[in-house]
């Protein structure tokens, strides 16, 4: 018992250091990617820069795939930025302009035709947007050598299909039947066919359907320090690659199925569960805070000036903004109405609507009638826990999830997913009387 105790007390600081090394390389690596895609020449990317921007402005900033279904708006204006920091990318100061994520901005034009000015005429950068790490530029210039926009969206819907399709089949060739359905429902939910016609919003897709996939292989090999480095590399490619657009679907949804295989096939107790919960919480909510922190350090150091004034007022924009006129009681309400509102089938019409409602109901009805004696309230309780956390962040940052509820919603996909493993944890098939 002592010995045990003492291997418990030197694992801790042993796990430390090992994520502490996980985060410096995973950084260094991360910075090395954007500054090697900033010293591509721009010559390189000209041609299918000039076809993207052109494609971008055939259509509308935020059009809809289906009329009057806001589940199905995708966003442009994001992407136009997003290319239009890629373009000004100088290769003869690689790291700076990384660091100063610089674009042309004129204001009385919407952001593709900006962008599309900004390649054709030559203009250069007149605005900055530091605040993010805009890291998937290290992976579309170098595609943009190749392709254009359009390739690039099929690129990433091929890519987001065999993910997708590769955790389901790995699932259910196990007969992991609960989190495999829980997992298609949540994605379905989610809207994820929209999911690749936008580069803003496919990131956070590949990150937790790339880290579901790495904790469903093997999970009892796989050590606490192991599975806390894993968590925190996904919180830092999630701070690195997205917009903050549904970010904690990267931590809840593989998450969630860690804690369904720890129950059901390493018979983990809620004691047990609650610790690897707490441990990906922690090491997550470290990869994401610490890379973006990492990211206003480097500017500061770069620029010579001290950027958080500008950071933090940004930060206040997204927590409360001109929106808290509603009044925070009902800019709550909305929040959370139209952020569920958009979920498949809620969201596609009066038979949508009327047909989600009777699934809600179904499924409180299922689990009164087949609930089973003896369910574990403690895993409960975790499940729900987690299922709840996409909430806590929309009513967090509720400016901005009022705003941007027709992608924000897809957060909820891991409380889809948490709801079917609760049914399942509370239920059995025999059923009992009415």
């Amino acid at each position: 018992m002592k010995d045990s105790q003492e291997h418990s007390q030197n694992s801790v600081p042993k796990s430390m250091i090992i994520c502490a090394a996980a985060f410096v390389l995973t950084a260094a690596l991360l910075t090395g990617l954007m500054v090697l895609a900033a010293s591509i020449p721009r010559e390189s990317i000209r041609e299918n820069m000039l076809s993207s921007a052109e494609y971008l402005c055939e259509g509308e900033l935020f059009g809809t795939v289906l009329e009057g279904v806001n589940a199905s708006r995708i966003d442009r204006y994001a992407d136009s930025i997003l290319l239009a920091i890629a373009w000004q990318l100088d290769p003869e100061k690689p790291l700076e302009s990384v660091v100063r994520s610089e674009y042309f901005y004129r204001n009385n034009q919407n952001e593709n035709e900006n962008l599309l000015e900004a390649v054709t005429e030559g203009l250069p950068p007149n605005r900055q947007y530091l605040r993010y790490w805009h890291g998937s530029i290290a992976f579309i210039t170098p595609l943009l050598c190749v392709m254009p926009l359009a390739e690039i969206y099929k690129l990433n819907g091929v890519l987001l299909t065999v993910l997708t399709a590769g955790l389901l089949a790995l699932l259910i060739r196990r007969k992991y039947y609960a989190p495999a359905w829980g997992t298609a429902a949540g994605l379905i939910a989610a809207g994820i066919i929209f999911v690749p016609l936008s580069l803003e919003y496919t990131w956070v897709f590949i990150i937790a359907l790339a880290v579901s996939l790495a904790v469903c292989l093997h999970p009892e090999k796989r050590s606490p320090a192991q599975l806390a480095v894993l968590f925190m590399i996904s919180g830092m490619l999630t701070s690195f690659m997205d917009f903050l657009t549904a970010e904690t679907v990267t931590l809840l949804m593989p998450l969630l199925l860690l804690l369904w295989l720890q129950r059901r096939t390493m018979k983990g107790t809620g004691r047990e569960l609650l610790r690897t919960a707490l441990t990906a919480f922690i090491a997550w909510g470290f990869g994401y805070a610490g890379m973006w922190m990492l990211k206003w350090l480097l500017a500061s150091l770069v620029m010579h000036e001290n950027v958080l004034p500008y950071v933090s007022g940004h930060i206040a924009e997204r927590l409360y903004g001109e929106t808290w006129q509603l009044g925070p009681a009902a800019l709550m309400w909305n929040v959370l109405v139209r952020n569920t509102g958009c979920l498949f089938p809620l969201g596609y019409g009066p038979v949508g609507a009327i047909a989600g409602w009777l699934l809600a109901f179904y499924a409180v009805y299922y689990g009164y009638v087949y609930l089973k004696p003896g369910f574990d309230k403690s895993v409960i309780r975790i499940y729900a826990a987690v299922g709840l956390v996409p909430f806590l962040r929309y009513l967090v940052l509720c400016n901005h999830s009022y705003l941007h509820y027709f992608f924000s919603y897809r957060a909820l996909a891991a409380t889809i997913l948490a709801v079917w493993l609760i049914l399942e944890e509370l239920t059995e098939r025999r059923g009992r009387r009415v």
